[in-house]
């Protein structure tokens, strides 16, 4: 009886837990379902409706004429791809200096300072730096945009490239040390191949969040130097354009796209990392 009462509160458990994860995932996607079904809606006169009036693909080309749009792409193109480079660069000697710093204490407190870069709320960072600039009288433009939205990117590559640091084979470095090999020869020729999957999975992912930043881009963005997700917000104040949802779904499949690609990367990592633990 007890076995028979076990089987079924676990089907129980199973069937509430599989309802909860439903429900979850509902919440979270179901926003992002409507507003790609708006994109294709005909709308009334040209404006955006709550009812669904008739299904019409105007509304991309349209998107792409609208000249301010274009220029908010064209800038989240140009700050995101910069501030990911310098991320790459950056984060991925990070994450290596989190496990093979030979000071334990820079190694903590390397760690520290990575997870202050991520749980620092983007707000406060946002209304340190407009501050900031403001004290010291630096001009608010792309390179103050690249270099507000490049701290937390550098975090995340680090973490990435962290990860597949763990798993590398020091045997590997000993021997080629044994064999003559300079510590700049050893990273370059055994190291950096070993971290190149998980170091393209960090740019990806960096290219992906600096591209979606709104928080801290808010703050520094200008007349001139606008971004995409601040204009799309800006332009929710006077009711949403049929072109924004348009623009609104290109952008999600494009970081869809960016993340789909940076877990391949990853996976990619993790085989590598596998297969050298198993050969050696």
């Amino acid at each position: 009886m007890s076995v028979r009462m076990d089987g079924r509160q676990k089907r129980i458990t199973d069937a509430g837990l599989t309802l909860w994860f439903g429900l979850a995932i509902l919440f979270l996607f179901a926003p992002l379902a409507i507003s790609m079904i708006y994109s294709f809606n005909l709308g009334v006169v040209g404006k955006q409706t709550s009812n669904f009036t008739g299904w019409t693909l105007e509304w991309y080309p349209a998107a792409w004429n609208d000249l301010a749009l274009r220029r908010s792409v064209q800038t989240s193109l140009y700050v995101a791809f910069w501030a990911a480079l310098i991320a790459l660069g950056m984060g991925a000697s990070l994450g290596y200096a989190l496990v093979r710093h030979p000071s334990p204490s820079v190694r903590k407190w390397l760690s520290g300072l990575t997870y202050i870069l991520l749980i620092v709320p983007e707000v406060v960072i946002g209304v340190s730096l407009l501050l900031f600039y403001a004290v010291t009288g630096i001009p608010l433009g792309a390179a103050t945009l690249i270099a507000g939205i490049t701290p937390a990117a550098i975090a995340v590559t680090a973490l990435i490239v962290r990860a597949r640091a763990l798993t590398l084979d020091p045997k590997l470095e000993e021997a080629a040390a044994d064999l003559g090999s300079t510590r700049l020869k050893t990273l370059w020729f055994i190291v950096l191949p070993q971290l190149l999957p998980a170091i393209l999975a960090g740019g990806l992912m960096s290219y992906a969040f600096c591209f979606d930043n709104l928080v801290v881009a808010a703050f520094l963005t200008t007349p001139t130097v606008n971004t995409l997700p601040v204009y799309l917000y800006g332009s929710l104040q006077y009711g949403p354009a049929p072109s924004v949802y348009a623009a609104a779904t290109v952008v999600f499949l494009f970081t869809v796209t960016l993340l789909g690609l940076a877990a391949l990367c990853f996976q990619l990592s993790r085989r590598s990392g596998r297969a050298g633990a198993g050969g050696g």
